[in-house]
């Protein structure tokens, strides 16, 4: 799932992580990066593909703005796009927010290295 380059001056969120805590934070990022306009309203979220019930997990989350698997019945901000390629989803941004299990963090770190945009910064909600 492509999207376009960052242009201008804002900045681009990417969420790396989709499960209950991942969408928690989707749900405060997404309102929060609509609301200050030093921020793009886009927010990217990683998302691994999972199917349910015959769809993929990512079409579900875009489409009725629901993680039907994680957070039933919470519903995300229409600016956060579940996105199922890490690099896709973390393409050009300027603060990554790291949400999921710490053993998947090196081999994901390994694919994003460089795809950020310059001056980077990372914040970890990762659980011990």
């Amino acid at each position: 799932m492509a999207h376009p380059p960052h242009y201008g001056g804002n900045k681009r969120v990417a969420i790396v992580g989709s499960g209950n805590w991942g969408c928690a934070i989707a749900k405060i990022v997404g309102v929060n990066c609509k609301r200050h306009p030093e921020f793009d309203d886009e927010v990217r979220m990683w998302t691994f593909e999972e199917m349910i019930n015959g769809r993929k997990l990512t079409e579900i989350i875009n489409s009725e703005h629901e993680n039907v698997k994680y957070m039933k019945g919470i519903r995300l901000p229409d600016n956060v796009v579940a996105d199922p390629d890490v690099v896709s989803a973390t393409k050009g941004a300027h603060v990554l927010i790291f949400v999921l299990p710490h053993q998947f963090l090196g081999g994901l770190c390994k694919k994003i290295a460089g795809n950020h945009a310059p001056g980077c910064i990372a914040i970890s909600l990762i659980k011990a």
